[in-house]
């Protein structure tokens, strides 16, 4: 079987971008929305009512150049969604599915006339469908 490797592509386009591999240990997490009446009872019983869980991925690489940072920026600094490939834990295989980031940073290594390194940047990517 060949190797996978986590692949983003603007939502309009039609070929995927192999970008730069996170670090290791990225970050999986999950967060699941209830509607505005669950609440504990007095009791410390909560009733609760799910709406739905979305999965998200805290992304993080370092040691980038300028063309590696360019090009994940172009994709997921928009403010809208994006198409990624990656491994889902919940469903045990790797998927196409949507996504967006709010909010991310980076910190620059060095920058000259002809070159540049970026330390590091990191985002959370959170999942626009529910799992």
């Amino acid at each position: 079987m060949a190797q996978e490797f986590i692949k983003m592509r603007p939502v309009s386009a039609s070929s995927w971008t192999v970008i730069r591999q996170p670090d290791e240990d990225m970050g999986y997490s999950f967060e699941t929305t209830y509607r505005e009446d669950s609440a504990r009872n007095y009791h410390g019983v909560m009733a609760e009512t799910p709406l739905f869980t979305v999965e998200s991925f805290s992304y993080a690489a370092s040691d980038l150049t300028v063309a590696e940072m360019s090009e994940i920026l172009q994709i997921v600094a928009k403010g809208g969604r994006f198409q990624m490939h990656y491994f889902s834990p919940y469903y045990g295989a790797w998927r196409d599915d949507l996504f967006y980031v709010g909010k991310g940073s980076l910190s620059i290594g060095q920058l000259d006339k002809d070159n540049g390194l970026f330390n590091s940047l990191s985002f959370n990517v959170v999942g626009v469908n529910p799992i």
